[in-house]
């Protein structure tokens, strides 16, 4: 049974056995341009024994349903979020969090934001549904586009339509069920395909005293990529939009059923494509899963497993590849190189700065390892690193505490690595995989190149290639097998570390559930080489 939340004041009625929680015309928290994903629910999830919004397998792939269970659905519970939030505030004061408010409760604070009131802070969203709503329906439906891919847009500060116009990828739409059941009016707006959509939350700068800092920038490296439709030299043969990444196509179907009886014919879309939303945080789904009912998490468990499955095969299939060369030994030492390749249209990884890829290798000889670097320990930290806010980038490694790892570190004003987005003043290290295409004279590169790469030729636009010289033990005879994995890990222990400190309910309750969670990487690719 789908768990539904209500709300105080709200009118729970039952459409088709399935309780949908209608917000009542007088509900306190009722706002005038968006409104919940449970009145849109009512026509847009699926109905047992019903057709529309089933695959071809029979599975519910209804807008609400495939939503539910996303990062974005959860974006305001989300306890590593509110937890990150709490520390920026006692740091920088509570003015920081209407930046953070503008994507993670987006109806709240754009609603006060369109009504002229002064932006709400985190007391004033806290139990409010619309808050927990996070990023709904409307919000994405209702962006009229006028300043799409403006630096105005960016840092969730879309442009808003007020006469309550939902925008999608449809031509022919009936416009008279949703007039009647929400009154909003449904309208073709292709600009709901752009990428430039996502972009406008999903590019992000802060500021310390006044500088502004690229906390992430997705769409800018997507911008300055080869799947890029925006760019003057884009062949369609290769140009994919975040959305076309991002959200699974889906087998034919019908996207709305007609709970009302409406004199009119739904027609089925063969260009439908679920809202998983699906990008490579399964390690926060697996604590929202776990921790549901302390967080208020309306959806069942059965429904983040199938997210949390889409989102470790986008990781294993669509993420990166790995291959290594000929291992070679000669006067006692193994080389090999291992080159990865980035399938991703922005760099990998990228988002939010915690986000780190590293490369794990091992040599075995006669069924006995004679090197590794790259594991992890049962704490989530990497063995044999000492200080791992300082790794430099690597092309060649000859020891195991000499790790690869693709990451953004951000140092405040004095130089020192920072995990306070608040502090953040400078790029000290930036080597994550760049996308295929990218341009040294692209755009965007001011705030989107790389940073402490210079001198590695290996280092291009699509991906790197790590040189490994081994020495090999005498005693180590037969030839050599050759591993290497690409590890991915969305929450490092020095971002927990940092949180440890505070004493906040937030930030306790974060690090509570992460230490008490197994902690392992998620492989993104393997390869293995055997020396002639």
């Amino acid at each position: 049974m789908l768990r539904l939340a209500s709300g105080v004041g709200a009118l729970s009625i039952v459409v088709a056995s399935w309780p949908i929680a209608v917000v009542a015309p007088n509900h306190p928290h009722r706002v005038d341009t968006f409104t919940s994903s449970e009145q849109c629910a009512v026509c847009h999830i699926a109905a047992p024994g019903a057709k529309a919004m089933k695959d071809a397998a029979g599975e519910d792939v209804s807008p609400y349903t495939t939503w539910q269970a996303t990062m974005m659905a959860n974006a305001f519970r989300d306890p590593y979020f509110r937890a990150q939030l709490r520390k920026e505030s006692i740091a920088a004061g509570d003015e920081v969090q209407e930046l953070c408010l503008r994507c993670h409760a987006p109806m709240v604070h754009h609603q006060a934001m369109l009504d002229g009131k002064p932006a709400p802070r985190l007391a004033d969203a806290e139990g409010d549904p619309f808050a927990d709503d996070s990023v709904s329906c409307t919000v994405c439906h209702m962006m009229d586009g006028k300043n799409f891919g403006e630096l105005g847009s960016f840092s969730g500060k879309p442009s808003f339509n007020r006469e309550r116009r939902i925008f999608g990828p449809y031509a022919d739409v009936a416009t008279r069920p949703m007039q009647n059941m929400v009154r909003y009016t449904p309208v073709h707006g292709p600009h709901v395909q752009k990428s430039a959509l996502c972009g406008s939350c999903h590019t992000l700068f802060t500021e310390h005293h006044g500088t502004p800092f690229p906390e992430q920038t997705p769409y800018l490296e997507w911008r300055n990529s080869e799947f890029s439709d925006e760019r003057a030299d884009a062949d369609p043969k290769k140009t994919r939009t975040c959305q076309q990444c991002h959200m699974a196509r889906s087998d034919k179907t019908r996207i709305a059923r007609n709970p009302m009886g409406f004199d009119f014919a739904i027609p089925e879309r063969e260009d439908y494509r679920l809202h998983e939303f699906v990008g490579g945080n399964a390690f926060m789904l697996e604590i929202l899963q776990r921790h549901r009912d302390e967080l208020d998490v309306t959806v069942e468990p059965a429904a983040f497993d199938r997210t949390i499955a889409a989102t470790r095969r986008q990781l294993a299939e669509a993420t990166a590849r790995i291959a290594i060369d000929e291992p070679r030994r000669s006067d006692g030492v193994l080389q090999f190189a291992v080159r990865i390749e980035n399938l991703t249209g922005h760099k990998f990884p990228t988002g939010y700065p915690a986000r780190r890829a590293w490369l794990a290798a091992e040599v075995e000889i006669g069924g006995k390892i004679v090197f590794a670097c790259g594991q992890m320990d049962e704490r989530g930290r990497l063995v044999g690193v000492e200080d791992e806010m300082r790794l430099p980038h690597r092309d060649v490694v000859e020891q195991p505490g000499q790790v690869v790892v693709y990451e953004a570190v951000a140092a405040d004003a004095d130089g020192a690595p920072t995990t306070y987005l608040t502090r953040m003043a400078q790029r000290l290290k930036d080597n994550r995989l760049l996308p295929r295409g990218w341009l040294a004279d692209g755009p965007h590169v001011g705030d989107t190149a790389p940073v402490g790469t210079a001198g590695d030729a290996s280092f291009t636009a699509g991906g790197d290639t790590v040189t490994f010289r081994i020495a090999v033990p005498a005693d180590a005879t037969g030839p050599a097998t050759v591993r290497a994995t690409l590890c991915y890990q969305t929450v490092p222990p020095a971002w927990v570390d940092a949180l440890r400190g505070i004493d906040a309910p937030e930030p306790k309750r974060f690090v509570g559930y992460y230490d008490a969670v197994e902690k392992k990487p998620e492989i993104v690719a393997k390869a293995e080489r055997r020396e002639p």
